[in-house]
């Protein structure tokens, strides 16, 4: 077949594609006419195209095809290395396309150096490239030449590039420019070093709790911003999230398939449905052309429960039943599919997942604000009967003894005294009658006299352990922070007792009373510099820990129930693991897995031990490639400041202004000049690539720790076996990327040397 004849079968084929499925065959016919071999090969596109997978199989074969019959230059020759790696770009695995690389380094080599491909996805493959005229790092997204030759590809391109260049948000991905050049269709975009929400999830499983709201949190920021410009998304998922590996912000990208408000939607114009099936809204599912902002609001409530829960909201349905099961029925709560989800943040996420549009959040404002009402509290919530339980016993002990000191030590009337003593008896009444009340329905007098006898949440003091809340975390607290809360609370008590008691029983004038006052007072003073010493050796103390001032107070005085603030990296590091359990590594700390790892598998059953072992030993050797890594990154820094390249770049520019008749010396100085320039920019860009290597590394071994907590977790259910597959997986997926990163290692450091 001729170039010609396959340049009509595309034809034919993309205008197939875009009509309704009733109306492909009466369209194929009359296009085809009598060809009976046009229409065969567009038929056979066309049956190709029934599967999921379906539209890039049948793109992929007219790009072979093409490339076959083009000339090898400028789009085509780009198309013919796409079509020799477009299958294995299907199947997920990285295509290797020298070619494309050939055409994009010579098309825009003038202005970026190409470093290396990020990834490949349906539209084309994203390069890191180095911007030499502003000096900083950029992504540059390439439109395939296969799918460059149809006008929806190319609106689609287009639409991504002006959505994200009319859109200044810290969430949303930034947009520098867009260009055509030989064929060759780009944008260039902000760099992120880290990796997708999809990777994580792909790695970890599920997210904590207060990670996955801070996501959503930020998610559903940056929508506030494109909803407020008139764009509608209509593509949000977990691979269309991005997470910075050096802030942990989520940032939203790829707005190809977005609506416009008040803009012509050739996408859904014949009722084209687009988007992502297990993200979707239920609108559209079906193809409804009223999709607005509140269909974002249910995508996003989608990749929320996934991150949640580990799976889509209708994981397990076949493609044929999903766009049925998303109009006809709700997702399974999460309340079911994730137990230990908080019920405050569980409501916000299936709010979200609302069939009917009006029943959702209003605006992603107000998701917003719902999520950070939500707070990520693991504690199960009490019964509504005695939620105004807790404290009520610490309040009516503070109010008794109060009015009954007060009774004893300032009245001297035997009639006001007993009125004093009547009106501290009054609220421990009142809780006895409480208890008594609750204790009608069923429920234990023990179990509601320890609730009753809880501290409030604010308290961080002494407190007797058997009636301290069960999430309370006094027990897991640092040694130094216990003593300095157990001294404090000493102090509190018998500072104003012995003041009391000295104005009581010395209060005469005779020399036995003035012995006994200054027994008084040597005893008062003592208990404040002994508490005042203590005090100063726990702030010591917690500077010597590399706690900031905020987190000093935290730890040493602060209130003991569990908060956001307990959670940071500095503080966490400090709690005693939970009873039976781990101290959770410090995400940012790669030294810090293989100690977890190796903690936890000593809990693991003898059945697993052998994963587990497997799973420390690759911890170990992430680890020592990540402290390769570190050791080039710092040796770079070392050698290239950040004004040297400046400062050669000017000096190249003072030699080229001179005459063109220049001595063997000037000559041989300027080649200098320009070689040292290079090997700077050559040095910038090793650093670059190692740190994104090293991030790749701490993202593998914090999907390791997550698999292995699976294992842990999940071996008591009966899910052990499954677990110690995926743990296994993961050490075979490092085992078979180490080995490939110690060459890069070497490298590295060579050119460092």
């Amino acid at each position: 077949m001729t170039a010609a004849q396959w340049q009509e079968v595309k034809s034919v084929f993309a205008r197939a594609l875009e009509a309704p499925p009733a109306e492909r065959g009466a369209l194929v016919a009359e296009a085809c006419g009598a060809d009976a071999a046009l229409r065969r090969e567009v038929e056979s596109l066309l049956a190709a195209s029934d599967g999921d997978d379906s539209l890039p199989a049948a793109r992929a074969a007219v790009a072979r095809e093409v490339a076959a019959h083009a000339p090898a230059s400028g789009a085509d020759g780009l198309a013919r290395a796409v079509a020799s790696g477009a299958e294995h770009a299907r199947n997920g695995a990285p295509a290797d396309d020298p070619a494309m690389r050939a055409v994009l380094e010579r098309e825009l080599g003038h202005h970026y150096d190409i470093l290396e491909r990020l990834g490949q996805g349906g539209m084309g493959a994203v390069y890191l490239a180095r911007e030499r005229a502003l000096e900083r790092f950029v992504a540059i997204k390439v439109l395939r030449p296969d799918l460059a030759g149809a006008e929806e590809s190319r609106e689609r391109f287009r639409r991504e590039a002006r959505v994200a260049a009319n859109l200044s948000h810290p969430g949303i991905l930034p947009l520098h420019t867009f260009d055509e050049v030989g064929g060759l269709w780009y944008f260039v975009m902000g760099y992120v070093r880290g990796e997708s929400l999809a990777g994580r999830l792909a790695l970890e499983g599920r997210l904590p709790c207060e990670e996955a709201r801070r996501i959503l949190a930020e998610l559903a920021d940056a929508l506030e911003c494109a909803h407020r410009h008139g764009v509608v998304h209509r593509d949000i998922k977990p691979a269309n999230v991005l997470l910075d590996a050096e802030s942990g912000r989520a940032l939203l990208a790829d707005f190809g398939i977005s609506k416009i408000r008040g803009a012509g939607d050739s996408l859904t114009a014949t009722g084209v449905v687009v988007g992502t099936p297990h993200y979707m809204s239920p609108e559209q599912a079906v193809g409804s052309r009223d999709v607005d902002a509140r269909s974002d609001i249910y995508s996003l409530g989608a990749v929320g429960y996934t991150m949640l829960a580990g799976r889509e909201p209708f994981a397990g349905t076949s493609s044929e039943n999903l766009i049925y099961r998303r109009v006809a029925h709700d997702p399974p709560p999460l309340s079911t599919v994730a137990p230990s989800v908080p019920p405050e943040l569980a409501a916000v996420v299936m709010r979200c997942l609302a069939r009917e549009p009006a029943a959702r959040w209003p605006s992603a404002r107000s998701l917003k604000e719902a999520l950070g009402r939500a707070w990520c509290e693991t504690a199960a919530p009490l019964p509504e009967a005695v939620r105004d339980l807790p404290g009520f016993a610490p309040y009516a002990l503070a109010w008794a003894v109060g009015w009954a000191a007060l009774a004893a030590l300032a009245v001297e009337s035997a009639g006001d005294r007993g009125l004093l003593l009547l009106i501290a008896l009054l609220v421990p009444v009142g809780l006895a009658l409480h208890v008594w009340n609750v204790g009608r329905q069923e429920l234990r007098l023990a179990e509601l006299a320890r609730i009753a006898c809880w501290p409030p949440e604010w308290w961080g003091m002494w407190w007797p352990a058997a009636l301290r809340r069960p999430s309370d975390l006094w027990s897991r607290l640092p040694r130094p922070a216990r003593l300095v809360r157990a001294v404090l609370s000493t102090f509190f008590v018998a500072l104003p007792a012995l003041i009391l008691v000295r104005h009581r029983v010395a209060a005469g004038d005779a020399p036995a009373d003035d012995a006994r006052r200054d027994w008084f007072v040597v005893a008062e003073a003592a208990l404040v510099l002994g508490a005042g010493a203590v005090v100063g050796g726990a702030l010591r103390w917690g500077v010597r820990q590399g706690l900031t001032p905020g987190e000093t107070v935290r730890v040493l005085f602060g209130a003991t129930t569990p908060a956001p603030a307990w959670r940071t990296p500095q503080v966490a590091r400090l709690l005693a693991p939970v009873p039976g359990g781990v101290r959770p590594p410090d995400r940012d700390s790669p030294s810090d897995f293989p100690r977890a790892i190796d903690e936890l598998v000593q809990l693991l059953p003898a059945e697993s031990r052998a994963a587990g072992e497997e799973a420390a030993h690759a911890a170990r050797r992430v680890l020592a490639a990540i402290t390769s890594y570190d050791r080039d990154i710092a040796r770079i820094a070392r050698d290239v400041g950040t004004s040297d390249e400046d400062r050669l770049a000017a000096r190249l520019a003072e030699l080229d202004e001179s005459p063109s008749t220049v001595t063997g010396e000037r000559h041989e100085l300027r080649q200098l000049v320009r070689r040292q320039l290079e090997l700077v920019r050559q040095l910038r860009a090793s650093a670059e690539l190692a740190a994104r290597k090293r991030a790749h590394l701490l993202d593998l071994l914090r999907g390791l720790w997550a698999q292995l907590y699976v294992v842990q977790d999940g071996c008591g259910a009966g899910r052990g076996a499954l677990s110690d597959d995926g743990v296994r997986a993961l050490c075979a997926a490092i085992a078979e990327q180490l080995p490939a990163q110690e060459p890069a290692e070497r490298s590295a450091a060579g050119v460092a040397g």
